[in-house]
């Protein structure tokens, strides 16, 4: 059984339509298994039964305090990886580009999702912490945790900053797909569209999970830039 944490939130939304029909969605919002993942007892009740855990749940803003970042990242997923154990085989963990947004702000090229995370914010700190806590947890258990940072995922592209980051709701379906069923002990892999020009490398994505992209956002009529409205983020330098 498929387990996706945060079942009712943005991302799980876009991945509706090709989750198997028995998956079990976990949220603190009516319409879902309603638990406190960051609580051990009920972290255990989400995984009970899992062949793979989808982890979506989180505190998404790049706005966010660190506390709020790591209580609501670092130790939920701390509390959930835990309650896994070596019980659950494939685990797919939601990172962000934020992980590695100081290189967007600090020049041009691709960024390799090999470098040293460089992250923009609190909330991308948070997010290489939950990396590190994935990687030691498949060395400790032997089992499967990937790790995708995330870009724009299921919002509308209405501002130019955005566009290297989009990832289009079927490239969204078929990256997280792709990262349920790879043969991958452990890897963090940027999930974005095939964004033209490109800032981030998705070649080991595409030779590891056989991530295959079809949208780019430079095909699309996109606004002009809104005011950016997280001054303490540098991910636009």
């Amino acid at each position: 059984m498929l387990i996706v944490t945060g079942g009712l939130g943005r991302v799980a939304t876009v991945l509706g339509p090709v989750l198997p029909p028995d998956v079990r969605l976990v949220d603190n919002r009516p319409g879902a298994l309603r638990l406190d993942l960051s609580d051990p007892d009920q972290a255990a009740e989400a995984v009970r039964g899992a062949t793979a855990v989808l982890h979506l749940a989180g505190s998404p803003s790049p706005g966010q305090d660190r506390e709020t970042a790591h209580q609501g990242n670092t130790v939920v997923t701390d509390t959930l990886l835990a309650a896994c154990g070596d019980q659950v085989p494939r685990i797919v963990l939601a990172s962000s580009v934020h992980a590695m947004g100081h290189y967007h702000g600090a020049g041009a090229g691709l960024i390799s999702p090999e470098w040293t995370p460089g992250p923009c914010c609190a909330y991308g700190e948070s997010k290489v912490d939950v990396e590190e806590l994935g990687r030691r947890h498949a060395e400790r258990y032997g089992v499967s945790v990937v790790c995708l940072r995330l870009g724009s995922t299921g919002y509308p592209l209405l501002e130019r900053r955005y566009a290297d980051l989009w990832l289009s709701d079927r490239d969204a379906r078929q990256l997280v797909l792709s990262a349920l069923t790879a043969d991958v002990r452990f890897g963090a892999y940027f999930g974005v569209s095939a964004n033209t020009p490109a800032r981030w490398d998705i070649a080991n994505a595409r030779a590891e999970l056989g991530y295959r992209p079809v949208d780019d956002s430079a095909e699309l009529d996109i606004g002009d830039d809104e005011p950016y409205q997280f001054p303490n983020c540098s991910m636009f330098g």
